[in-house]
């Protein structure tokens, strides 16, 4: 007997219910694969095209209804015992909030959360397309950036991550709606890629993100040499300290998106930063330096620049500013997140 001919196949279909910039995906509750996370669905019946199988298993999952779009790919998978058949659709959401009549739990998730959950292996080959959905760019390029770049990240310090490059990906694609004229695959792989220089010199990490991306051959399938100076350009021109503008509306972008105004995330990267670089300070030190970098870099007069006038940013840092004007408050941020990561 041929062997692969014995394994069990199985033909699911799944929905991908795209809700504005966030999908819908459940958490299964039974089985081997518990607490793994899907996209809702299940096994087609005996004469049940793939639509109608659909619209039946989110009824019996999630008590809702569905509007079926286009069909985003078909997954083949081995599992261990079976051979699965993967058909997954774009869908919105047209009936009532959906109902957990089968699965443990549910979550939306933005493009910078969909790898915050364990996926089933055949859901987890989705990713990259679904990143190109959620962000508008173009699905090849999408799947070389999130499997070959973004994972560079990882290798980096605390707050320079992959969260942290998919979080300057999704501020920068979004504040472009400000600016049609912006070619969205160039800026996606400008903001991708604007820190990879961090694996040679944190100094001057700009510029050798710069020169990592003019030897980046493979960009050469997406970017004509132009285009490719405008992405290292603005990986170049992205960083705060810079002693020049940004010279295109691609390196405000990046620049304007990297600066995430959020004064306690801002307050913890640098406490992490000094932790990581700065080892042999004792507590006391690392209070100072932290005092010393806020001033110099958010304070009145530091040398923060805002590029983007549509960026939440402005507001954001004049509450950080009230913070470290009140250095009571301020110790108090220390105190608690030298607490949590020390």
């Amino acid at each position: 007997m041929d062997i692969l001919s014995a394994v069990k196949s199985i033909e699911v279909v799944a929905a991908v219910i795209r809700q504005g910039d966030r999908l819908f995906a459940t958490e299964r509750g039974y089985g081997p694969w518990k607490d793994w996370w899907e996209f809702p669905g299940g096994k087609m019946e005996a004469g049940e095209s793939p639509e109608e199988a659909l619209k039946r298993e989110i009824r019996e999952e999630l008590d809702t209804e569905i509007g079926i779009g286009r069909l985003l790919k078909t997954v083949e998978w081995d599992y261990p015992d079976f051979h699965l058949t993967l058909h997954c659709y774009i869908c919105t959401l047209q009936g009532e909030a959906p109902h957990l009549n089968e699965h443990e739990a549910a979550r939306w998730l933005d493009y910078t959360q969909l790898r915050e959950v364990r996926w089933l292996p055949a859901d987890e080959q989705l990713l990259p397309l679904l990143a190109a959905e959620l962000l508008g760019v173009d699905p090849l390029l999408a799947g070389f950036i999130e499997e070959e770049i973004i994972s560079r990240y990882a290798a980096f310090d605390k707050a320079h991550r992959e969260d942290h490059a998919r979080s300057v990906v999704q501020r920068a694609l979004q504040m472009s709606a400000y600016y049609p004229e912006a070619d969205r695959d160039v800026l996606y792989a400008a903001a991708a890629c604007h820190d990879l220089g961090l694996a040679i010199d944190r100094k001057t990490h700009h510029l050798e993100s710069g020169r990592i991306i003019r030897d980046m051959t493979r960009l050469g399938d997406w970017f004509g040499p132009e285009e490719i100076a405008l992405i290292a350009e603005a990986a170049e021109d992205h960083r705060a300290s810079s002693d020049h503008a940004p010279r295109s509306l691609y390196g405000r972008l990046v620049a304007e998106a990297d600066r995430l105004i959020d004064p306690e995330q801002i307050i913890r990267r640098t406490v992490q930063f000094g932790l990581a670089h700065y080892p042999e300070l004792e507590k006391e030190g690392h209070w100072q330096r932290t005092v010393e970098h806020l001033h110099e870099k958010y304070y009145y007069g530091g040398y923060l620049k805002l590029w983007i006038p549509e960026s939440p940013n402005a507001a954001r840092l004049e509450d950080l500013r009230k913070i470290i004007a009140d250095e009571p408050l301020l110790r108090q941020y220390f105190e608690q997140i030298w607490a949590q990561e020390h």
